[in-house]
């Protein structure tokens, strides 16, 4: 006979109690500071992990019988990869994985800003918290990356290195307060994070130049960071062209202390522009993509 949830908690075999509230986890990501390789060829990505963004993703969990995730309500997505990771953190850390899981707004797929990671991280931050299991954060990611390429988001006040594909990671710097106005280059194109093998090996022939430009992100110095990223974001264009990169780049080089960030593998560009804030360069830059690209710029902020 199958034990009933509430015989289950009766008998005390569900210690914590259900997710009262939704709460919001990891904020999320638009595009990287730099995507590369590293001198033996292995993936190297610097995501831009952000406090404030226009998707504001909300996820509540509770127990129950069986194991579910619904992701977006209104248009449901995909849950696979988040109940793997789920089955991955019992598997690894003890306990049972029969939870319902139900997360809101979260990103659209395959444009850069990091949809699969925060729906990913965003449970196991909760159930590590329901538990009290106390994971770090450099273990979860490593556990999200046996679940898929993943991102490393969770603490956007840092830059964080990161190997997508052994999981380790490493806090380099601390990352600027800055404001990013970014768009979607192509709205009906989704590009599939996944498959992104030949990225790696085609980046390979920048190795040395990614060696110099991870430098200059660890400096600290955002001057040099904002170089790198717009510089990492031209050797992006040459293995995954965006639709009026051109364009975006002239700009960069016109303008002083604003860098460009891309989405290396996804659709997402944008102009980051460090604190102090230039009110009249970001009105500027709002109409700039308004005029030029027919869309209204995503406003995204690390705050520190």
């Amino acid at each position: 006979m199958v034990m009933s949830l509430r015989s289950k908690q009766a008998a005390g075999q569900v210690a914590y109690a259900s997710c009262g509230t939704p709460k919001r986890w990891v904020t999320g990501k638009v595009g990287e500071w730099l995507q590369g390789v590293d001198n033996e060829g292995a993936p190297i990505v610097y995501a831009l992990a952000v406090d404030s963004s226009p998707f504001r993703t909300v996820i509540s969990v509770e127990p129950a019988e069986r194991l579910t995730v619904l992701i977006n309500p209104d248009a449901p997505a995909d849950s696979a990869k988040v109940q793997k990771a789920i089955k991955e953190l019992a598997s690894s850390y003890g306990g049972d994985c029969t939870y319902r899981v139900t997360i809101s707004g979260s990103p659209p797929r395959g444009k850069g800003l990091g949809s699969s990671s925060i729906d990913v991280a965003s449970a196991l931050l909760a159930i590590n918290d329901q538990r009290g299991l106390r994971i770090s954060a450099p273990e979860l990611f490593k556990l999200m990356c046996r679940v898929e390429r993943s991102d490393y988001l969770f603490n956007p006040e840092l830059i964080v290195a990161a190997n997508p594909s052994d999981g380790s990671s490493s806090a380099v710097a601390r990352a600027p307060r800055c404001l990013i106005l970014a768009w979607d280059t192509d709205p009906t194109t989704a590009v599939n994070t996944e498959a992104v093998l030949y990225l790696d090996i085609a980046r390979r022939s920048f190795s040395e130049e990614y060696h110099e430009l991870s430098g200059m992100i660890q400096s600290g110095e955002t001057d040099r960071l904002l170089r790198a990223a717009t510089r990492s974001a031209e050797l992006n264009n040459r293995v995954l062209p965006k639709i009026g990169f051109s364009t975006a780049q002239k700009l960069v080089n016109e303008l002083q202390n604003v860098g460009l960030i891309a989405a290396h593998t996804g659709t997402i560009l944008g102009f980051v522009l460090p604190e102090p804030i230039d009110r009249d360069l970001q009105r500027y830059i709002w109409d700039f993509v308004v005029d030029r690209y027919l869309a209204t710029p995503m406003v995204f902020e690390i705050s520190g």
